[in-house]
């Protein structure tokens, strides 16, 4: 934010949704980084969006579709999103444990993004591969990229049967 404002100098509105509580750690997080900065006026519009589990929310021709998923405590504010834009569906399961809300997240989407922390390995609020396999066939996702992988599975990365995400990767939905 501070380099938009300061460097960049972005004239368009820009809007961040997350789940609810943004408004705050949007504050906590800017005072974090640059104490008083939460307070200077920005030069664009600036729209933060608290979004609710299963409610679906749009703009500009995208629908998100948040899914409370399992981070930390329950009921918490951890969110998968499922991406709408024209006939394209884009799913982003973020750091979860395995939870049923992943498969409407993610079912039939055109590209799933999913975090695969350890092959095997279950620890809490983090997705391994296997989990994850055992429900494909529920998912059925078109394409899968792993990201979020523990120095285990970035060991691994060139012999799974999926792609993974890397610094740089570029992505192109056809």
């Amino acid at each position: 934010m501070l380099d938009a404002q300061f460097f960049a100098k972005r004239s368009t509105p820009l809007t961040i949704a997350g789940p609810e509580g943004l408004r705050d750690w949007y504050v906590r997080s800017l005072e974090t980084a640059f104490p008083g900065s939460s307070a200077t006026r920005q030069r664009f519009e600036l729209s933060l969006v608290e979004l609710e589990a299963g409610r679906p929310w749009g703009q500009g021709g995208l629908t998100v579709t948040p899914q409370r998923v399992v981070h930390g405590p329950p009921g918490g504010a951890f969110f998968a999103y499922r991406i709408a834009i024209a006939d394209r569906i884009l799913a982003y399961t973020g750091d979860t444990e395995w939870t049923e809300a992943l498969i409407e997240v993610g079912r039939d989407a055109d590209l799933l993004i999913a975090e695969a922390y350890f092959r095997a390995k279950s620890v809490p609020y983090h997705l391994d591969l296997a989990s994850l396999e055992r429900n494909l066939d529920r998912i059925r996702p078109k394409r899968l990229i792993l990201t979020h992988m523990s120095d285990e599975m970035l060991g691994q990365a060139d012999t799974l049967p999926y792609e993974t995400a890397r610094d740089g990767l570029e992505v192109v939905i056809d």
